[in-house]
């Protein structure tokens, strides 16, 4: 599983990703607004205080966290 090096939050609920192999993604948290998991992302300011921890997981709070094999899997469907 590759990890992440790095992630930028966007204004439109965009995460860009940049992995330690040199690849990068672009994950559209948009859709994931609507469940009640990631509901309070709503909020932009919030939204953006995401970090990184480790090599493999965004974190916004101890109990809301999105891992990178998530996001890779979301975006083969």
């Amino acid at each position: 599983m590759s990890k992440m090096r790095s992630v930028r939050f966007t204004e439109d609920y965009k995460i860009a990703v940049e992995l330690e192999n040199g690849s990068s993604f672009v994950y559209n948290m948009r859709p994931k607004l609507q469940t009640v998991r990631f509901a309070a992302l709503t909020d932009k300011d919030y939204f953006r205080k995401g970090r990184l921890v480790g090599e493999d997981c965004i974190q916004w709070s101890d109990s809301l966290m999105l891992y990178t094999y998530e996001m890779l899997d979301g975006m083969k469907r």
